[in-house]
């Protein structure tokens, strides 16, 4: 408090108290540099709108751009195919706790593709491959007659968010409405989606009018990262990078047309008597206007001037540091887009084991994440609840009372030994469940059990002496003593 201060406290005691609080105040907003104004924020424009009002205006042409640059951009296809194949690998697997039920997944695994090309884990990769692609995907659940022959009457139909009738949006009364294509109760729940029948671009006949029609929210499921709250659909993975690689794509094409056009100029002869002298290389062509004419050089040919004459030659340009600016964009896209750089370029140049390694677990925690927040909670599960209701309105016993477990696939170890006698440590001193381990291999624990058992009594019936169980404790302990050792 300063002498002024001091005085007007004496004077107006509420005066006083007031400067106080407003200089405290003050103080809060001028303490975070990203909340000053002035010279450095000049051109700072932050909106306030909800993430509905942003993503509303810019969701087509967002996922028109990244879907261009995955067909064109070879580091957005590499971005997006790590992506699918680390969440989706060869399929997450589903078990469920009846074992006719389980026997009934089995064939509805093969049989479940509306249009007749993939199993479920082929569609759980296209459902990852348009969500990270396009930033949403719906599938709508597609259900059959019993004479169809199927084993569930239930099939799933993948399809782009394009079908979303997207102008759709209108008050319901009653606190109902539709936003962007997507009907919302009055507590905010989602009644339904109006949806066209056919795709919007799509380039062959149109098989029925184009007017969107409204599916009940039971048989859409939509899927998409939320990363606000209140949002309602998604962005591609590629949005915060699109102009970074579009600059570096235009960079790049910049600097090949240099590298070309310097290439034309070979060499310059200069003869101080004005006219034409000897011919440096064979004759190319009639002279110009001026005089002047073009020839070509043969590669290693030897050519003797007149006296007087020199031969200069055109010495392209380097640029220097081209690498190390190509090499920092592209891992300031690849950070952007949520991939390690390594795994996108496949440059492991100027990686260490321990680095790498690194990277990994925090990707891979990033992976797991979305498996279990996006994949398994947004499309697997209602599949499997959906399947099960299926079930049960044709007799299957218990359907409705089973519960599942899924199993995502594996992650390969870096350096199977080590990495195997850290996991094996683990189990032995009893940090883990042998069940979780087996899990995140990506095996069903059930299975292997029986399969021990299988392979145990195939070792008796050959009358070969080989006890598997000991031979897992007989690691367990190499693995103890190999780490106390370390």
């Amino acid at each position: 408090m300063n002498a002024l201060d001091r005085a007007i406290a004496w004077v107006a005691p509420n005066a006083a108290l007031k400067r106080a609080r407003a200089r405290a105040a003050l103080g809060l907003v001028r303490g975070y540099e990203g909340a000053k104004t002035g010279r450095r924020t000049a051109g700072w424009t932050a909106g306030t709108s909800s993430a509905n009002a942003e993503i509303g205006p810019s969701a087509s042409r967002l996922r028109q751009r990244s879907r261009e640059l995955c067909r064109n951009n070879p580091l957005a296809t590499a971005i997006v195919r790590v992506m699918v194949s680390n969440l989706v690998g060869t399929g997450i697997m589903v078990k469920l706790s009846d074992p006719a039920l389980q026997a009934l997944w089995e064939k509805f695994v093969l049989q479940c593709d509306a249009d007749g090309v993939s199993d479920l884990y082929g569609l759980t990769a296209l459902v990852a491959q348009a969500w990270k692609e396009s930033g949403e995907v719906l599938v709508r659940l597609r259900p059959r007659q019993i004479t169809d022959g199927l084993a569930v009457p239930l099939q799933l139909q993948v399809l782009e968010s394009d079908h979303l009738d997207t102008s759709k949006e209108e008050d319901l009364g009653g606190g109902r409405h539709i936003l962007q294509g997507i009907q919302f109760d009055a507590l905010g729940r989602r009644e339904g989606y109006w949806l066209y029948p056919q795709h919007p671009g799509e380039a062959g006949p149109i098989r029925a009018a184009l007017v969107s029609r409204f599916v009940p929210a039971d048989q859409v499921l939509h899927i998409f990262s939320r990363t606000r709250p209140g949002q309602i659909r998604g962005v591609p993975v590629l949005a915060p990078v699109m102009l970074k690689m579009r600059d570096l794509d235009d960079y790049q094409e910049a600097e090949l047309l240099r590298k070309g056009i310097e290439s034309c100029f070979a060499a310059f002869v200069t003869n101080p008597n004005g006219n034409q002298g000897s011919m440096l290389g064979a004759d190319a062509g009639q002279p110009d206007a001026r005089g002047t004419r073009d020839e070509t050089i043969a590669a290693g040919m030897v050519k003797y001037l007149s006296p007087g004459e020199s031969v200069e030659f055109g010495t392209p340009s380097s640029v220097s540091g081209f690498n190390e600016f190509i090499t920092n964009y592209k891992r300031e896209i690849t950070s952007g887009g949520g991939v390690p750089y390594e795994l996108a370029t496949g440059d492991l140049s100027n990686v260490n084991y321990t680095s790498h390694r690194a990277g990994l677990v925090e990707y891979r925690r990033q992976v797991e994440q979305e498996q279990w927040l996006v994949l398994i909670q947004q499309f697997l599960r209602p599949v499997v609840e959906a399947f099960k209701r299926y079930a049960a309105v044709i007799g299957t016993r218990n359907a409705l009372a089973a519960t599942a477990e899924f199993t995502p696939p594996k992650f390969d170890w870096v350096d199977p030994v080590k990495d195997s006698t850290g996991e094996l440590i683990e189990v032995a001193a009893g940090l883990k469940p042998w069940q979780e381990a087996v899990r995140r291999r990506g095996f069903d624990p059930a299975r292997v059990v029986e399969q021990i058992k299988e392979d145990q009594a195939r070792f008796e019936a050959a009358g070969v002496k080989v006890q598997i169980g000991d031979l897992l404790l007989g690691a367990v302990a190499g693995a103890i003593n190999q780490g106390s050792r370390e």
